[in-house]
C-alpha cells in the first residue's frame, strides 16, 4: 500500500491522507477565513518571519500553521511535500532555511501554545 505524507509529520495510506487533504481544503477555502486580512504581527518577531509571512501565506492561514507543532526536520519534510503534491514554487534555499528555522523555533514540538 502506497504511503503518502500528511502535515502532522506522520506517513499514512493515501486514503487517510485524501481525507485530511479535502478536510484542509475545505477549511482553509471558507469564507470566514478568506475574509481576514493576513497582518504580519500574527506572528512572533524574528528572522524568518518576513520569508514565512509572504510564502506561507500565499496558500493557507497562519492558523494552519500556528497548530501543527511540528519539529525542524519534520518542517522541512513539509517544504518538499508541499512542493512535490501541492503544487508550491520551490523556496530558494536562504529562504527554504530562514522559513524552517522559524517555523521550528517559534512553532516546534516543544513550543509551548
Amino acid at each position: 500500500m502506497k504511503k503518502a505524507f500528511v502535515p502532522g509529520g506522520r506517513f499514512a495510506p493515501a486514503a487517510v491522507f485524501l481525507s485530511a487533504a479535502l478536510g484542509f481544503a475545505t477549511a482553509i477555502s471558507s469564507p470566514a477565513a478568506s475574509q481576514a486580512m493576513p497582518d504580519i504581527n500574527e506572528l512572533p518577531e524574528g528572522p524568518g518571519r518576513e520569508e514565512v509571512f509572504y510564502n506561507c501565506y500565499a496558500c493557507h492561514s497562519f492558523r494552519i500553521i500556528k497548530q501543527q507543532r511540528l519539529p525542524e526536520s519534520t518542517w522541512d519534510e513539509l517544504m518538499d511535500w508541499m512542493v512535490e503534491k501541492q503544487a508550491m514554487p520551490p523556496l530558494s534555499p536562504d529562504d527554504r532555511k530562514a522559513i524552517v528555522k522559524y517555523l521550528g523555533k517559534h512553532y516546534g514540538a516543544n513550543v509551548p501554545r
